[in-house]
């Protein structure tokens, strides 16, 4: 098992908003949406986490997401980017994809910091804690507008 990977000495910035990677996993078959708890204040979000200047967005947003749910699978398209503001001033990109999971591994990186679950597309969208992750499902393709 891969070890998570922390610090941010090789995060990718530009010009001094941090640039973060996240995908939707999602089971076409069942129409279902795997979230996970976040580390320490509780509460389902979308994996996601620092895009490293050694990988492509998209390498980034899978590494993301087996580390932090254990989720395996393709990255089925670009949802979008969100720019997440603190006083005003835009801090962060969120850059988000969905991924088709074909593989839960048993064990990965921060199975003892995080729970995983599945939920309906409705029920998701209850539980997610952040707005604009609420906004990311709502242009998933499980999200009735994109049926």
């Amino acid at each position: 098992m891969m070890k998570a990977r922390t610090g941010r000495e090789k995060q990718v910035y530009e010009g001094l908003i941090r640039q973060v990677v996240g995908c939707v996993p999602i089971n076409k078959e069942t129409g279902e949406i795997l979230l996970i708890t976040r580390r320490r204040k509780g509460g389902w979000v979308l994996p996601k986490g620092g895009w490293e200047n050694d990988e492509t967005q998209q390498e980034a947003a899978a590494r993301e997401t087996y580390e932090e749910a254990g989720a395996r699978g393709k990255l089925s398209s670009f949802i979008g980017i969100w720019d997440h503001k603190k006083t005003g001033i835009s801090n962060t990109a969120f850059i988000f994809f969905e991924m088709e999971v074909d593989k839960l591994e048993d064990k990965w990186p921060e199975m003892d910091v995080r729970n995983r679950q599945w939920f309906t597309y409705d029920d998701a969208l209850k539980v997610l804690i952040k707005p604009f992750m609420r906004e990311i499902l709502e242009q998933c393709s499980l999200a009735p507008s994109n049926k």
